[in-house]
């Protein structure tokens, strides 16, 4: 179960703090995830359940079943149903407050987080109804970052880019079918992002949201599952 940690955040990443400062109490969904490497296509399905206290349960259905939790202290879970094993840990990466979701639905779309991470704003340009704005890097990540490269259209990020620090493109991501979620309160219910993970591969990921549920009773109960007491640690 350790090795699949880190593909399980990669994931969650995208996926986190709908509600914590909104008027709702928690939220649903499901999604699909494709990724595509060399060739080969592997498909994720999971139910996400928040809740507005920073609490998150990700059911895992596909390829398979697992319970994630995670929370805003960076807290994590792993619940294995089949071998009734959990594995835990807690690192603020893991927080519900570090994903690119917590930005878009808490009125922090302008900077997607950069501002909080340390880079600084260097341009801004206007292209065909796009803002495009640069960023640099704190000095703590210029050795592996040179810039990001943001792109709003009607206020709304559609695009983000990273640099390496020889200036190629190391991770782009595409924000799209923005989905009203409440008043003044949008969200991209597709996500594609793309890792060069050398200058001739690289892996797609694809993601979409649906069946978006608020404030119902099944929320609750979602959010209220209970990992068996003699599940065994495997830390």
């Amino acid at each position: 179960m350790k090795y699949l940690l880190s593909g399980l955040l990669l994931i969650l990443s995208t996926a986190a703090s709908f509600c914590q400062y909104n008027n709702f109490k928690n939220v649903s969904l499901e999604m699909e995830t494709e990724t595509a490497k060399s060739g080969y296509v592997s498909n994720v399905l999971a139910k996400i359940v928040y809740g507005n206290d920073g609490s998150m349960v990700s059911y895992y259905k596909s390829p398979k079943e697992y319970v994630v939790f995670n929370n805003a202290k960076g807290e994590i879970k792993i619940y294995d149903p089949e071998k009734n094993t959990v594995l835990q840990q807690q690192n603020y990466f893991y927080s519900t407050e570090t994903s690119q979701f917590y930005f878009f639905l808490n009125n922090k779309k302008s900077d997607l987080g950069l501002n909080q991470m340390g880079f600084t704003q260097s341009n801004v340009k206007f292209e065909e109804g796009l803002m495009i704005t640069e960023w640099l890097p704190p000095a703590q990540m210029a050795t592996q970052v040179s810039k990001v490269e943001l792109v709003h259209e009607n206020g709304d990020p559609i695009y983000i880019a990273y640099y390496d620090h020889e200036n190629n493109v190391s991770t782009k991501s595409y924000y799209y079918n923005y989905v009203d979620l409440a008043p003044q309160l949008n969200f991209p219910s597709s996500i594609t992002q793309i890792n060069y993970t050398t200058p001739s591969d690289s892996t797609i990921t694809r993601t979409k949201y649906t069946n978006i549920k608020l404030d119902k009773a099944e929320n609750v109960e979602s959010l209220n599952y209970k990992i068996p007491n003699d599940a065994k640690n495997i830390n």
